[in-house]
């Protein structure tokens, strides 16, 4: 992570770096917040910009926890959105692997991620921000709470029974596709 000094004088380059470092991660976190490529890219391009425009008064000391933070609220601010136009309806499930491994390594690990991405769609919106930014993007305890707002005890917490919750989910799913199969 960039510190804050290094910061306050950027120059176009070194935002180029902080954008090509970064640009990956945020928008795998927006795609797997949303399940929607097209929103996640724009609101990733939109984090990027937000960014570009605040970062002389930017004062943290981790940039990347900043720029976390900023595609989450800016997320929160279109799930609201959504949720008041067109209810709780679940989003696209896309899929998410390479069809360069042996056929059936691959439709397996594609009918995996569908189903994680459909049982993070159905957890409450903190719990599946919470599941990604440690599980998935590997974000340090501090880095969620600066990113989310919340205490690193509250993380801990909600971390913990957001893996509760995702595990009864993904159990549930197995029995009900197992009965489905049979």
């Amino acid at each position: 992570m960039e510190q804050k000094e290094n910061l306050i004088e950027k120059h176009p380059d070194d935002f180029k770096d902080l954008y090509d470092r970064y640009i990956n991660k945020i928008n795998d976190y927006l795609l797997r917040m949303s399940g929607d490529p097209l929103l996640a890219e724009e609101l990733t391009q939109e984090t990027f910009y937000r960014a570009f425009t605040k970062l002389r008064s930017f004062k943290g000391d981790k940039v990347g926890a900043w720029l976390f933070r900023i595609a989450h609220n800016l997320y929160i601010d279109e799930y609201r959105h959504r949720t008041r136009l067109v209810g709780d309806e679940p989003l696209e499930v896309i899929p998410l692997g390479s069809p360069m491994e042996l056929p059936e390594k691959y439709l397996e690990s594609l009918e995996t991620q569908k189903r994680v991405q459909n049982v993070l769609q159905k957890l409450p919106e903190n719990y599946r921000s919470m599941l990604l930014l440690r599980d998935h993007l590997g974000l340090s305890y501090e880095d969620i709470a600066e990113t989310t707002g919340k205490s690193i005890t509250t993380v801990k917490v909600t971390l913990f029974r957001a893996r509760a919750k995702f595990r009864e989910l993904y159990t549930a799913l197995d029995k009900k596709e197992g009965k489905d199969h049979e």
